[in-house]
Parts: structure tokens; C-alpha cells; sequence
């Protein structure tokens, strides 16, 4: 099932875009990709402002100020999402972006990595042992 990490600037979000954000990125998954809301798990780590660079200049600079920007980052099962997915995903975590922040901006990242199923999984099982049963 979906693993997420979403990284984002400290100070750029509120709680209460946190959470639309989770339960909007969690509604894609479900929609889009056919996953399984029980097991669908969302992490977010905040990085410092001088954490964060774009052009070899970090966001404590105030010429980035008014640029929020994203890292999304979905890991499911190699095989198990197709290209037309993928894209879609790309999409409409924009699209949910900008319609939560108000904008997103062009260097905001999204990366599904497929991996291995005999190399990950979750509570005590690697993806492939699960799917067997």
C-alpha cells in the first residue's frame, strides 16, 4: 500500500492546510491509484527555511518570501501503477496544491518511486509474502 512523504517549508502551512492536504492527497490515492484508504500512510517532515534551496539560494533569502513549494513523494509496489496514473496523480496533487495554498510553485516536485515488493512492506511482511495470501 501507498507509503507518502510530503516535505514543505516551515512556516508555510497551517495545521489546517496539513490536514487538507492529507486527506486530499489520501482521497487521489484512493481514486486515482485504486488503493486502500486503511492502509495508505502520509508522513510530513517541515524543513527550516535554510533547509530548503532553489538555485544554490536557500528560503531564508527574501526573494523566495512568496514561493511555497512541495516535495511529494509516493512509494508503492513496482507493476502495480500504470503511466496513466501516474500522470493523473502528477496532476491533480497540483491542482489540490494550488487549490489549498493558492499557488504551488513550478520547482514543487512529485515523484512516484515503484519499488521492489520483496524489499519493502509493513507490519512484519514484505509486499510480495502479502500479496501471496
Amino acid at each position: 500500500m501507498p507509503f507518502v512523504n510530503l516535505k514543505l517549508v516551515k512556516g508555510q502551512t497551517t495545521s489546517e492546510q496539513k490536514k487538507l492536504i492529507i486527506e486530499g492527497i489520501t482521497d487521489l490515492i484512493v481514486n486515482i491509484m485504486g488503493r486502500d484508504r486503511n492502509f495508505t500512510v502520509i508522513t510530513i517532515d517541515e524543513l527550516e527555511k535554510d533547509q530548503w534551496a532553489i538555485g544554490g539560494e536557500t528560503f531564508d533569502h527574501l526573494s523566495f518570501e512568496k514561493r511555497i513549494v512541495s516535495f511529494v513523494n509516493i512509494k508503492v509496489s513496482k507493476g502495480t501503477t500504470n503511466p496513466n496514473e501516474m500522470e493523473r496523480m502528477m496532476k491533480a496533487t497540483k491542482e489540490l496544491m494550488i487549490s489549498i495554498l493558492g499557488t504551488c510553485d513550478e520547482t514543487s516536485y512529485f515523484i512516484i518511486d515503484e519499488l521492489n515488493p520483496d524489499g519493502w512492506g509493513f507490519d512484519g511482511m514484505s509486499m510480495s509474502e502479502r500479496n501471496k495470501g
